[in-house]
């Protein structure tokens, strides 16, 4: 016991095991955590989730929104044009999932001389229906990590330097592996050994990294054979109206500068100053002195 506490090598040694010590009770309890996810990941691989879920579960209502206008599209139940314009057909194969039918059903209560583009989709009322089915299905599992685990024990590692040149000051210990070099030295160690927790201390997940790399790459094929349907023209052109235009840019305003004559007298805002002198010219110039 003695070496862990009193010796330079053990000082080190005993502060990196208990840096080690924090990483494994942060992964016991984050595996004990994601019991429930990983059930819930295990059954969407094997019932392989609906094209539009996968869309969602892969990024959010937009991609769902553009999986299935392309599934409709392919069913005939929707036309686009190629400027990405939507409009409703009265063919096509009747929708029996419930999301694309409440879609097929908003897309038809566009008013009348008017196409619907897709980010429309996202964001207008007559699309809440489709919007609600599609975060219906959405599993109750967390996709991505909170990053909580990568700076709990970035922090645990300024912690654990710390306290380790700390117990080596209050330990009066010569420099660790260099034990013929000035006590001061012990701050190179022990920059030493932050650098090696920090690297340890990266490999956590950071805030919003993807957690289930199968569960992603199934996703991934369902929404590209949904999609792989149509010509790239046509997916180019559906994809085109994703994103809302920007509103033009407001007019900039007319600049009204004030002139004065020579008698020192204001004239109207935009006057000419020539057109303010005291002769006949002057005319409705009120104050310019034209009497």
């Amino acid at each position: 016991m003695d070496w862990w506490l009193t010796d330079s090598e053990g000082i080190v040694a005993f502060w990196l095991l208990i840096f080690a010590l924090c990483n494994g009770a942060r992964g016991m309890y984050c595996w004990f955590r994601d019991r429930d996810d990983r059930r819930v990941v295990e059954r969407l691989l094997a019932f392989k989730p609906h094209p539009v879920q996968a869309s969602f579960l892969l990024g959010g209502m937009s991609e769902a929104a553009e999986t299935a206008v392309c599934m409709l599209v392919d069913d005939g139940a929707v036309k686009v044009s190629s400027m990405g314009e939507l409009r409703p057909t009265h063919r096509g194969r009747k929708q029996t999932d419930h999301a694309l039918r409440a879609l097929v059903e908003g897309i038809r209560a566009t008013p009348s001389g008017t196409t619907t583009p897709l980010h429309e989709i996202t964001t207008e009322a007559r699309f809440a229906p489709f919007r609600q089915l599609v975060e219906h299905r959405e599993p109750a599992v967390q996709l991505t990590a909170s990053g909580k685990s990568q700076s709990l024990m970035l922090a645990t590692s300024l912690l654990t330097t710390f306290a380790m040149g700390v117990h080596a000051g209050g330990a009066m210990a010569p420099t660790a592996f260099f034990p013929e070099a000035h006590r001061m030295s012990w701050l190179y160690v022990c920059m030493a050994a932050l650098l090696v927790q920090w690297v340890l201390a990266g490999i956590w997940p950071s805030e919003k990294r993807r957690r289930w790399k199968a569960l992603d790459a199934v996703c991934r094929d369902k929404s590209e054979m949904a999609r792989a349907a149509l010509p790239d023209s046509t997916r180019q052109a559906i994809a085109r109206t994703k994103e809302r235009p920007k509103p033009p840019p407001p007019l900039p305003q007319p600049t009204r500068h004030r002139t004065r004559s020579n008698s020192g007298d204001t004239c109207g805002a935009g006057i000419d100053v020539d057109s303010c002198r005291s002769d006949s010219s002057c005319g409705g110039c009120g104050g310019c002195g034209g009497e």
